[in-house]
């Protein structure tokens, strides 16, 4: 069976899966298995979306050079 094991910040997982005042800015270990022919669970949050706060549609437009200028700005004195 493969499965994730990964230490984190359990800041990042806010607004992903909710997590306990106990755990709040502490560094855990996330572990991920695959759940085997479970149900539809009503309860699982979906991923879709969780990042949406974080949308800056002014920035949209420069998505497209944003990668080579940051090479550029990284490099240019190279």
């Amino acid at each position: 069976m493969n499965f994730i094991k990964t230490v984190i910040n359990s800041n990042k997982l806010s607004g992903i899966i909710d997590i306990p005042n106990e755990l709040k800015n502490k560094v855990v270990e996330v572990i991920i298995l695959p759940l085997a022919d479970a149900p539809e669970n009503k309860n699982i949050r979906k991923l879709k979306g969780a990042l949406k706060k974080y949308k800056n549609p002014e920035l949209i437009n420069l998505e497209k050079e944003a990668w080579q200028k940051a090479v550029e700005e990284k490099h240019e004195h190279s």
